[in-house]
């Protein structure tokens, strides 16, 4: 029986060791087929790339890095590809790179035809180059390279990198870049070129190797030569250079650009910047440049009110930004926003191609050497006209009664962007009279109900005396209101030039308008008792409260059109017309209401 037992024993052991190992060997081989899997989904683009590099090899390459005046940086890989000797497929896609912790910094990559730069390659970022520690790009051809033996192919890949230079002192920058290009496979010769600013000095590399400084124009070019560059290079270099009067160096995190047409041809632009500043020490003034034929002299502001601006050159303006004690300059990495308005001349922009269909010739931004993280176009059309199409998708289109606004938005536009574009859109030319128009029509109606009210037979109305201390009380009492708007008008134009604490502005601003609602209060009893003495008082109280609707809309349209003036919808000579046109309505209404007061003493007396 214990032998029996024990067999059993080792039966049941034997079986479980089995099962575990089994569990053990299925789990094993699962894991083992989904990495194989996994594998083969996530390197298509290798394993393409390398299938046909045995019958190529990369006999040369030319690594040009340019350090543009702003900080941005252009690296230029030329790569000739020459035949084996060997028979294979053609080439379809080739692989280049960098070291990985350069791939944030890069905005912008695009490839082509040496020979044919219009001739573009499919660019696909951020892939596979085959070991880890690389960032990839994947340059796919347009049409198969076939090279014959003796013959070769070169093509040309640009990368636009930003944030990689920086400032040591005023006159002192230093540069991060990749030394050489990062490649699947050996290349015979590397040929490296950096150029400098211009006026700038060379001073050291944290490489061992030996540059051979030549001239070019103002700018310090840098060559070395490379024998044999081995695969999967990843030397980051950084490079010192003195440069006096240097731009300084910004970033620029949005443009917003604002295109207004208006009824009588008129051409408004208004470009708003938010920049950070890169510079070491402070930052205080920026100079840009504006579309040709800028005909008005083009204003800044900011949030403290207007900026003094500079000719610099043909189209290019220095804009102040420090103004002690109210604008402080700008320090490194603090940002600031500024908004620069002028016009263009319609014609030169705009042509009429029929007798209502118009189209626009522009850029979207020209003449700049910064990465724009984001750029944003507005469009906002005639009233009465409408958008067709434009040689750019727009991002949105805004419809209102009488107006379209058409927008347009790029993320990290660089220079090497095509930004120019054609805009169509319809307008009818009975347009520029619709308003006009439709104000006489609706003068003439006011007009005709006016007189059909005045010719209509009035009945006779009682006449009640008004006590004199009634007459008196409201005078009096108008005269406080009339005085406490003043005050209340000085104290805001104090709060908004900081000739008052803000503390104090609320304080102030809370009483005078608590003293108001009390005054408005026993103005309205008053008003209602003087009213029911006869038509003559009837009249007056009429003709205060009709002046008085009139100053609180001279206010809000005063408000409005010094709204439309900072963000630049009007020209200056426009703002002026208009604050002029309503400070005559101010001044009459408050006529009318000082001749009906005077009314009122006489009958006092």
């Amino acid at each position: 029986m214990k032998i029996d037992t024990q067999n059993k024993r080792k039966s049941l052991m034997v079986s479980v060791v089995f099962n575990l190992k089994k569990a053990s060997l299925t789990s094993f081989l699962l894991l083992f087929y989904t990495f194989l899997l996994l594998s083969s989904l996530q390197s298509p683009r290798v394993s393409a790339a390398n299938s046909s590099s045995t019958n190529f090899q990369i006999s040369q390459v030319d690594h040009t890095v340019e350090v543009r005046e702003i900080g941005m940086i252009i690296i230029n890989d030329t790569i000739r590809l020459s035949a084996t000797g060997e028979s294979g497929e053609p080439i379809r896609n080739f692989l280049v790179g960098f070291p990985f912790q350069y791939g944030s910094n890069i905005d912008y990559c695009f490839a082509y035809d040496t020979l044919n730069p219009d001739t573009r390659h499919t660019v696909d970022l951020d892939v596979g180059l085959g070991k880890i520690g690389f960032y990839g790009i994947n340059v796919t051809f347009n049409t198969p390279v076939d090279i014959s033996e003796g013959e070769s192919y070169d093509f040309t890949v640009i990368y636009v990198f930003s944030n990689l230079v920086s400032q040591l002192s005023p006159t002192r920058f230093q540069v991060d870049f990749p030394l050489y290009p990062s490649l699947a496979q050996e290349a015979d010769t590397c040929n490296v070129t950096v150029t400098l600013p211009s006026n700038a000095d060379y001073i050291l590399i944290n490489q061992p190797i030996t540059f051979n400084e030549t001239i070019v124009g103002t700018r310090l070019v840098l060559n070395h030569t490379k024998s044999s560059l081995e695969s999967f290079t990843d030397e980051a270099s950084i490079l010192i250079f003195n440069k006096i009067d240097a731009t300084p160096l910004i970033e620029v995190n949005e443009i917003k650009r604002k295109i207004t047409f208006d009824q009588q041809g008129n051409m408004f632009l208004s470009d708003s910047y938010h920049i950070t500043s890169k510079t070491l020490g402070n930052l205080s003034d920026i100079t840009i440049q504006l579309p040709q034929g800028a005909y008005t002299t083009p204003t800044a502001q900011d949030v403290y009110g207007d900026l003094n601006i500079e000719p610099h050159s043909a189209n290019t303006y220095r804009i102040i930004l420090q103004e002690e004690p109210t604008r402080p300059a700008l320090e490194k990495n603090e940002s600031k926003r500024f908004t620069v308005m002028y016009q263009l001349p319609w014609e030169t922009y705009v042509n009429q191609q029929s007798w209502s269909d118009f189209k626009l010739t522009f850029t979207f931004l020209e003449h700049f050497n910064w990465t724009i993280r984001k750029l944003i176009v507005t469009v906002t059309l005639p009233e009465g006209a409408e958008y067709t199409n434009a040689t750019v998708s727009p991002y949105n289109i805004q419809k209102n009664v009488f107006q379209e606004t058409v927008t347009f938005v790029f993320h990290n536009a660089t220079p090497f962007h095509d930004l120019n574009f054609d805009f169509t859109y319809t307008h009818l030319v009975f347009w520029a009279s619709f308003r006009p128009t439709l104000w006489i029509g609706v003068l003439a109606v006011i007009v005709a109900a006016i007189v059909a009210l005045w010719r209509a037979p009035k009945p006779a109305v009682p006449t009640v005396p008004v006590p004199i201390k009634d007459l008196q009380s409201f005078v009096n009492k108008y005269g406080e209101k009339t005085r406490i708007l003043r005050e209340l008008e000085l104290t805001e134009r104090q709060a908004r030039r900081g000739k008052i604490s803000r503390r104090r502005y609320r304080v102030r601003k809370r009483a005078l308008e608590s003293r108001l609602s009390v005054l408005a209060r026993d103005l309205t009893g008053l008003r209602q008792k003087i009213r029911t003495a006869g038509p003559r008082d009837a009249d007056i109280m009429r003709q205060i409260e009709v002046a008085e609707t009139e100053l609180e809309g001279v206010g809000t349209d005063i408000r409005r059109v010094e709204t439309r003036y900072r963000h630049g919808e009007i020209s200056t000579e426009a703002y002026r017309r208009l604050l002029h046109g309503y400070q005559r309505r101010r001044d009459r209404a408050k006529t009318t209401i000082d001749s009906a007061l005077l009314r009122l003493r006489e009958e006092m007396r």
